[in-house]
């Protein structure tokens, strides 16, 4: 794992390429036999410097978890819901991509040399991470906003924690119908409402 900056020398044209390779693992879970998540570390360090250092956050775009759980008390019907995968429906930029690179083994062989891939999305573990994801659930209801319902454009933008929507309506045709203009909606910026 090596982070570097590369500069080539072309009057024409001066280009800076930041390298980083991530170490990452498989994380098991007894509920879910035969899936296997590969979970990256962007906190490991090398030579004192981790990918997480050299991240910006970015702005906290959260809503607050104690304002949207005293919202999802206020009416009778519950609606819960989770962005699938949240982080990865938000891409990465390009030339950002060489900052995210990894080490995978073709065919899972372990005889054979490793092959070098690039994140192009954004993932659990880095830094900047929600922020990003945030802006693009944003960017989503900003540029839907006029095709949906006040109440569906309101819901996400202030009944979701991170991926996760808690939301209370006073009846079920209401959660009928706020469920599926809110996939609708998230369906456009790229997210699948599950759950």
């Amino acid at each position: 794992m090596a982070i570097s900056s590369l500069s080539f020398s072309n009057p024409w044209l001066s280009i800076a390429i930041r390298i980083w390779y991530l170490p990452h693992q498989p994380v098991k879970n007894e509920n879910k036999p035969g899936k296997v998540r590969v979970v990256f570390d962007c906190a490991t360090t090398y030579q004192g410097i981790s990918l997480n250092n050299e991240l910006l956050q970015g702005p906290d775009l959260m809503n607050s978890l104690v304002g949207v759980l005293i919202r999802f008390r206020q009416e009778n019907i519950a609606l819960t819901a989770d962005i699938e995968t949240m982080f990865h429906q938000v891409r990465v930029q390009e030339k950002d991509c060489d900052a995210l690179r990894f080490l995978w083994w073709p065919d899972s062989d372990l005889d054979k040399q490793p092959a070098t891939f690039c994140m192009t999305v954004h993932f659990f573990g880095a830094t900047s991470s929600p922020s990003c994801a945030a802006f693009a659930m944003k960017r989503t209801i900003q540029d839907n906003a006029d095709s949906f319902r006040p109440e569906v454009v309101r819901t996400v933008e202030r009944n979701f924690y991170v991926d996760d929507c808690l939301k209370s309506v006073s009846s079920e045709e209401e959660a009928i119908q706020l469920a599926s203009d809110l996939q609708s909606l998230l369906k456009e910026g790229g997210f699948r409402l599950t759950k």
